[in-house]
């Protein structure tokens, strides 16, 4: 063998694999996702991105996964039955908080009271003339924002469930109560009467499974990309949508034909003062042990 052959053979066989190794990384597929939802306004672009093939445009195998009830969407985020989901700040600082692995990596709602419509109401119920008992959801997001707009001496009556918070409410049975939309919107409409409203706060949460591979966090990144994409959509034509949100979203039947969602909002990073307000919060009402930082929670 000539002697200049070996190292010749041993270069070639270098490159080679080295040629290997970047086209199968390259090459990877994106995982498949199973996103965790409630049917709620909040879901918007993620139910417009499924219509209209967004998340296959961007190379995404993704399985939308809806939930009875948030302690059942945070038992799947918790047993890693799905690989991300959309939860507000409050909810998901908590499941940090408590050891769960997963973070936030994206704020879908709301920078500014214009990004949406969609938010918490403050309604004082139909012929109350003063408010002595609020009717909320303790140590939830719905909490969290009427701290920011029950003011004075009133009684917290913890409702868990939207439907029967909205009930006691319309039937006189609590002077008030906070609701989100569309049970708001349906509020007044029952002659409920604004009295504050705070604007929507939504986020996405992934698992740190699905985030430690490079395949994982740009299979993010694509979905980041879709539901941007899906905004857009929606804004410019809203109407096109109407009878798949009212499908998918639990909008109302007296509320189908006349409610229109505002949605303006697209993927950003998480807000510093929205976590930093939300994360003192839990640490003063003692759901979450010690104060969280931010890297430590926001991917």
């Amino acid at each position: 063998m000539p002697r200049w052959l070996l190292p010749a053979l041993l270069a070639a066989a270098v490159v080679f694999f080295v040629a290997f190794f970047l086209l199968q990384t390259a090459q990877a597929p994106p995982p498949k996702l199973r996103i965790g939802l409630l049917p709620v306004v909040d879901a918007l672009p993620f139910v417009v991105a499924e219509k209209e093939g967004l998340f296959e445009k961007e190379g995404l195998s993704v399985e939308l996964v809806y939930f009875g009830s948030a302690r059942d969407r945070d038992s799947a985020i918790t047993s890693g039955q799905v690989d991300a989901a959309l939860h507000d700040p409050v909810g998901a600082l908590m499941l940090i908080g408590n050891g769960v692995p997963i973070k936030i990596v994206g704020f879908l709602c709301c920078a500014g009271e214009g990004d949406s419509n969609v938010g918490f109401y403050y309604v004082k119920a139909p012929g109350a003339s003063q408010i002595r008992t609020v009717a909320i959801s303790r140590n939830t997001i719905i909490e969290y924002v009427a701290s920011k707009m029950v003011k004075g001496d009133v009684e917290l009556v913890d409702v868990p469930s939207i439907a029967n918070r909205f009930q006691l409410l319309v039937e006189g049975k609590v002077d008030a109560a906070v609701l989100p939309d569309p049970w708001g919107t349906l509020a007044l409409s029952r002659n409920a009467t604004l009295i504050a409203k705070h604007r929507d706060l939504v986020v996405v949460v992934a698992s740190e499974s699905l985030l430690k591979t490079p395949e994982g966090r740009e299979a993010v990144r694509r979905l980041t990309t879709a539901l941007n994409k899906a905004v857009d959509l929606y804004n410019a034509n809203p109407e096109k949508y109407r009878d798949l949100m009212a499908d998918k979203l639990r909008i109302p039947a007296e509320l189908r034909q006349t409610y229109q969602i505002v949605w303006k909002a697209k993927v950003t990073e998480m807000p510093r003062d929205v976590f930093s307000d939300a994360a003192s919060w839990l640490l003063q009402k003692g759901l979450v042990k010690q104060q969280l930082k931010y890297e430590d929670c926001v991917s």
